[in-house]
């Protein structure tokens, strides 16, 4: 028996005591479990208990002392007499009290067993922390059953729905995303992964250095850290060649004033200074000079959302009544529809957001870290003879992959992942 105070019993006619402490020189909890049950549902704890490691060999051995002893029905034993294994690190956890591992570990302890939680409907908060014990002990596969049998996430969703939705943190998001992992729920997956992607993260900026004792959500574990780091570049990436597209244009030379009138090369000059000074007032585009220039290289912080509302306030400039439809509006807002739809965390779509089937299945097909980028995307509206896929974008060169699923999330990760776009928007609109 723990110094610590008694035993908590898991399994009352259990034939083992752990002793848990999540550091060495901290405080231990003691609780009555069964071996065997715990073997069938951890693989950690398969493999502790076997009799190729030294804790495994000792319960075997004071077990068998046990039923030659007076104490030959275990199940009747006392917990005095019941053989102790040590266990140190319950996994990255966010935790304040002592008390608080205690009942954490009893709470997955009683996951694998099947038994009630402490609590009837734990909050997000306590799922999180469970959902990292069990990926700890090699017991996710039992507990995510076991998380489902209870609906614990559906009510969660329950308990919201036809509300306002609220202003989520960032570290509720990531919780709600590392639940959705690893007890797979594949909607909680693309929902809040879409959400990370278009909001970024204190932990994805400049100068944040990895912080290995900060819970397991604040690293989302199984490469979708950095699969939406990447992602989020790429979207950031196509949104700036959007503006990189008309400024070339406008300062290509071409004339881009389809009117004919002697005005036209006037509009041109007037639309491109409109342009630089729009994107120069949103804080869009930076005007440095080449003659010798020491700048870092900055990249846009925050809501991707917000960022494509400021390229919707853009005037319908014009150089006089004649050049109605001239202007930088006319010919972005339709582009910037195309890239929104994909985007917007009002709809369903899965196409920036996980898909969690594509993920675990079809990780080699489906990733965009793992993905070679396209040398060219054109828009759909102005090809000739090629193909369309889902949503209607264009995989030029490609061969259609097997699974319509994956197929239309490759498509639009062919838009954003393209090393060049030709946007060719006058000849589109």
């Amino acid at each position: 028996m723990s110094d610590e105070g008694e035993p908590l019993i898991i399994a009352p006619k259990g034939d083992l005591v752990l002793d848990v402490a999540q550091e060495e020189d901290s405080q231990r909890f003691s609780y009555r479990v069964d071996s065997k049950t715990l073997q069938q549902n951890s693989r950690y704890f398969e493999n502790l208990l076997s009799d190729r490691f030294s804790e495994g060999q000792r319960l075997s051995a004071a077990l068998e002392a046990l039923k030659l002893s007076e104490h030959s029905n275990i199940a009747d034993a006392t917990i005095d007499v019941l053989p102790h294994i040590s266990i140190v690190n319950v996994g990255r956890v966010a935790l304040l009290k002592a008390s608080s591992v205690e009942n954490l570990v009893a709470d997955f302890l009683r996951s694998i067993h099947g038994f009630d939680l402490a609590v009837i409907n734990p909050p997000v908060a306590n799922l999180a922390n469970l959902a990292v014990v069990a990926d700890r002990f090699d017991a996710v596969a039992c507990v995510s059953k076991y998380v489902e049998r209870r609906k614990y996430l559906q009510v969660v969703d329950a308990k919201s729905k036809g509300r306002p939705s609220p202003t989520l943190t960032e570290e509720r998001v990531r919780q709600k995303l590392l639940i959705g992992l690893l007890f797979d729920h594949p909607p909680w997956v693309t929902k809040y992964a879409k959400h990370m992607i278009m909001r970024d993260s204190v932990q994805w900026r400049p100068g944040v250095e990895e912080n290995h004792t900060q819970a397991l959500w604040w690293d989302i574990p199984n490469g979708v850290e950095d699969e939406m780091i990447q992602r989020r570049e790429y979207i950031l990436e196509t949104i700036n060649s959007l503006q990189a597209h008309f400024l070339k244009l406008y300062t290509s030379g071409e004339r881009q004033c389809k009117l004919g009138y002697d005005t036209s090369l006037q509009c041109d000059s007037f639309q491109l200074g409109e342009m630089v000074r729009f994107f120069h007032k949103i804080d869009t585009v930076r005007l440095q000079g080449k003659i010798y220039d020491n700048t870092e290289p900055t990249y846009y912080l925050g809501d991707i959302d917000r960022l494509l509302m400021s390229l919707r306030q853009c005037s319908n400039y014009q150089v006089d009544a004649n050049h109605s439809h001239c202007g930088l509006r006319s010919r972005l807002l339709p582009l910037v529809d195309l890239i929104q739809n994909q985007l917007s965390l009002d709809n369903g779509s899965l196409d920036i957001g996980i898909c969690a089937d594509c993920w675990n299945h079809h990780r080699s097909e489906y990733a965009w870290s793992l993905a070679k980028r396209p040398v060219l995307w054109t828009h759909p509206r102005s090809l000739t003879g090629n193909r369309t896929l889902a949503n209607g974008f264009s995989r030029k060169g490609h061969q259609r992959t097997p699974s319509s699923c994956l197929s239309k999330h490759v498509a639009v990760r062919d838009l954003f992942m393209a090393v060049e776009r030709h946007w060719t928007a006058r000849d589109v609109f």
